[in-house]
């Protein structure tokens, strides 16, 4: 901060008290010179991570960069500040597994992970999970009931037909099988009529 001197007036006109002439206007200058001085202008961009704000310095003029908005982000500014912030929200609120579960609040991203028997990849926008079980492994461990034409109940049936185009059958309000809404069902090397 520049230090001014104060020019000695006196008590009242002319009492020889205050600076003469010659002296008062050398303190002038010494003022101006250091306002001049501790007057220059510069601006400094702080932290050593992110985008400079401030740009230049054109004459008197300090020259900062606008801030601009942009995909899902919002800019509010108030007197004192301005608010940056996304317009998206967490894109999930939890994902929850057979093990446990992650919230979105304690993490920012999150690894879906498959095992031997589970692949997991990712193309833009999709992410597939599938197994590499043979399918005839997983058919050993399913019960379709008796593989005669007499299931016990549709779920059976209905276990039993996953995966094969049997066209249209129907059952009834009390899930009986209509006999009229099918013809033959085959199954690989035997034909069952139910």
């Amino acid at each position: 901060m520049a230090t001014i001197s104060t020019i000695n007036i006196g008590n009242i006109v002319n009492d020889g008290l205050g600076d003469d002439l010659r002296t008062a206007f050398q303190k002038v200058n010494a003022n101006f010179t250091a306002l001049n001085t501790s007057l220059t202008i510069t601006a400094s961009n702080l932290g050593t991570v992110g985008e400079s704000v401030f740009k230049q310095k054109n004459g008197l003029d300090l020259e900062f960069r606008k801030l601009v908005a942009g995909n899902k982000i919002t800019i509010t500014s108030s007197p004192d500040s301005l608010l940056i912030a996304t317009t998206v929200g967490d894109t999930f609120q939890r994902i929850t597994t057979n093990t446990g579960y992650v919230d979105a609040d304690s993490y920012q991203f999150v690894t879906i992970q498959g095992d031997q028997n589970i692949n997991v990849t990712a193309s833009n926008d999709v992410i597939t999970v599938e197994t590499v079980l043979d399918l005839n492994q997983i058919l050993k461990v399913v019960d379709f009931g008796p593989i005669n034409g007499e299931y016990e109940n549709p779920v059976q049936m209905s276990t039993a037909m996953t995966n094969m185009d049997m066209g249209v059958i129907k059952f009834d309000d009390d899930g009986n099988l209509i006999p009229t809404s099918y013809v033959n069902l085959v199954f690989e090397d035997f034909s069952a009529t139910l």
